[in-house]
């Protein structure tokens, strides 16, 4: 599939759930707005979209975030709270009262609010999984879309009021259905920071608020989340932490004894992979399945390197059981890296490129049944099956196409082949050429852009093929330009061969980040803020 990792109609390619409806299960009270440190002014209103559905019905098309990658560098599992007597416990809540009374914070209608670092309950890490929540938000959700758009607006935005997305202690967003999370990790004098809302058609809802200053706020001080959000039976994976985005409540991974780098596939399979910091204790990882909410683990492997990665979102056709995914080794304490398959069924590993210690400049472009592996300096390509095995190599054409796609689908690998060995591109619904940074043709049309919106470097080497997708309904392109934090989603429109580019795209006094890019919902972080652009008609 593509670097976009989807949901329920996953990036080309990729496995749909198959997670059936949950029971809603309420575990803590949801908490209402407060000021400091959260915003507690709704966002401002743009536009408006269609209602929010719920339910596997409803399920939505997501891309995610490029490859970055290694992803998640995790915390250690959170300890155990100690139990706090009742004395104590009387006394927090007297000061909580006198800090809110004493402070004068009163909501719009001239009630009390809590502040923003006192939870409304005392809450432990759970240590049983469950299925979560889903009382304020369900990342099942989908915000229904026009059954025929013919672009893209901007429908609404918030400010988070944290500063800068980039400017430490940063913060980072993570969107599923029509949950939204808002975190910020403990940096220096500045506490652990989680908010959760719920998406609607004119912006979001605060449901709840939790910081690393709160009686029970030690394990929200220990989370780190890294830009690649991962789900996982509905829940947002932190390292050896899950987190409820219908509550906030934390429940402890079952793999959390031994956890490094943490990837999900559709959210019914977790693989934690935990690395090595000596040379000859090599590497470990495990699988787990989500099961309903029963989750059980599938296999446990050891490996001789020091570390294996698996890559997000480069996922061949298949399930979760059949399927596999490119990864990440590092050997001789890191100073060569070499690229390998693993597979999803018993976490075996196939296949090595390169194997040498010399960090060659390969891409893998994704196909529904494997991987093209081409090298920028030799101009050869070769084609890399779903279990690891290896084809010939063959020459590439110089004149090839940004990205083809076949509908909403990735090519196979005979149609790559074809491609870019013979140039035969008639099998592509949609074909993007750019010569240069600012001058690109779509499907014939021409197309202009900023000379600095795309990347010379990316150009040459092929990447935009693999950080592109086409929505489900044909009509829009969507680009992510590039794959670090300063990023955004360029939108080709398919039919008039237009291109849509965020208008702060050109302004580099703010940072930018992509949070969610789905069928219907883009979610970009331009300096302080949240901005939401959807389809319309």
């Amino acid at each position: 599939m593509s670097l976009f990792s989807r949901r329920s109609i996953r990036p080309p390619g990729a496995p749909s759930s198959i997670r059936p409806p949950r029971e809603l299960i309420g575990r803590s009270p949801v908490e209402p707005p407060t000021a400091n440190g959260v915003p507690a002014a709704p966002p401002k209103s743009m536009g408006s979209t269609a209602n929010v559905q719920h339910g596997p019905a409803a399920r939505t098309r997501s891309f995610g975030e490029p490859q970055r990658r290694v992803l998640e560098r995790t915390p250690n599992t959170a300890r155990r709270f100690r139990a706090l007597t009742s004395g104590v416990i009387v006394l927090a809540a007297v000061v909580v009262v006198c800090v809110g009374v004493l402070g004068g914070e009163v909501d719009p209608a001239g009630a009390p609010t809590a502040t923003a670092s006192a939870s409304a309950t005392l809450r432990s890490v759970n240590h049983t999984v469950e299925p979560p929540a889903h009382t304020g938000c369900s990342t099942t959700a989908s915000l229904a879309s026009p059954s025929d758009p013919t672009g893209w607006e901007e429908t609404w935005r918030m400010d988070v009021g944290w500063g800068d997305v980039l400017t430490a202690p940063s913060w980072q967003a993570f969107s599923a259905g029509d949950c939204l999370v808002i975190a910020s990790s403990r940096s220096r004098d500045t506490p652990g920071r989680l908010v959760g809302y719920r998406l609607t058609p004119t912006g979001a809802e605060r449901l709840w608020a939790r910081s690393g200053d709160d009686v029970d706020g030690e394990a929200v001080n220990r989370i780190y989340l890294h830009g690649d959000g991962q789900w996982w039976g509905g829940y947002l994976v932190a390292g050896g932490l899950l987190i409820d985005p219908s509550t906030g409540d934390l429940t402890r991974a079952p793999w959390a004894d031994q956890v490094g780098t943490v990837v999900t596939v559709g959210e019914e399979l977790a693989i934690s992979c935990a690395r090595s910091y000596r040379i000859t204790e090599g590497s470990s990882c495990s699988a787990w399945d989500w099961n309903g909410g029963a989750p059980s683990q599938r296999w446990k492997q050891n490996y001789k390197e020091e570390s294996l990665d698996p890559i997000l979102g480069y996922l061949p056709g298949g399930s979760t059981q059949p399927g596999s995914l490119l990864a990440r080794l590092n050997t001789e304490s890191r100073s060569a890296r070499a690229y390998t398959v693993l597979s999803l069924a018993d976490g075996s590993i196939h296949g090595r490129w390169p194997d040498t210690e010399i960090d060659t400049p390969y891409v893998f472009i994704p196909a529904r049944d494997g991987w093209m592996l081409l090298s920028g300096i030799q101009r050869q390509a070769t084609l890399i099956t779903a279990d690891g095995q290896e084809g010939e190599q063959f020459p590439v054409i110089d004149e090839r196409p940004t990205v083809m796609l076949a509908g909403d689908q990735l090519p196979m690998l005979a149609q790559l082949r074809a491609a870019y060995r013979d140039g035969d591109f008639d099998w592509a619904d949609v074909v993007l050429r750019c010569q240069s940074t600012s001058t690109c043709t779509l499907n014939g049309s021409d197309v202009e852009l900023p000379a600095d919106v795309l990347i010379d470097s990316r150009l040459d080497a092929d990447y935009y093929q693999g950080a592109s997708a086409v929505t489900g309904d044909g009509s829009s392109l969507l680009l992510v330009t590039r794959g670090d934090e300063i990023t955004w989603t360029v939108v080709f429109n398919t039919r008039s061969g237009q291109a849509q580019i965020p208008a702060f795209s050109r302004d580099r006094s703010k940072g930018h980040a992509l949070a969610r890019i789905t069928d219907d919902l883009i979610l970009m972080l331009v300096g302080s803020e949240v901005i939401a652009y959807a389809p319309t008609s």
